[in-house]
């Protein structure tokens, strides 16, 4: 009789990971984006005051006030 021969199975090599590449925990927006950044946050935010104001009838004085808390605010947040 004849036995018959196994076929040879694939292993998969697994690369190594270097200690660099992983997730990193933090990370900053690149300064190019500075300028459009902070476009889009003030935007946002009055786009938010004009919203309340809407709704609750906001006096100017405090709107102008809100909105520049509200500016200062995302901008901290995302610093």
């Amino acid at each position: 009789m004849v036995a018959k021969k196994k076929k040879a199975t694939k292993k998969t090599v697994r690369k190594p990971r270097s200690k660099g590449t992983g997730k990193k925990k933090s990370f900053s927006i690149p300064r190019e984006n500075d300028v459009k950044m902070t476009e889009v946050i003030d935007l946002a935010a009055e786009i938010f005051v004009h919203t309340l104001e809407v709704s609750a009838r906001i006096p100017d004085p405090l709107k102008n006030r809100l909105l520049k808390a509200v500016k200062q605010a995302a901008k901290d947040a995302l610093s």
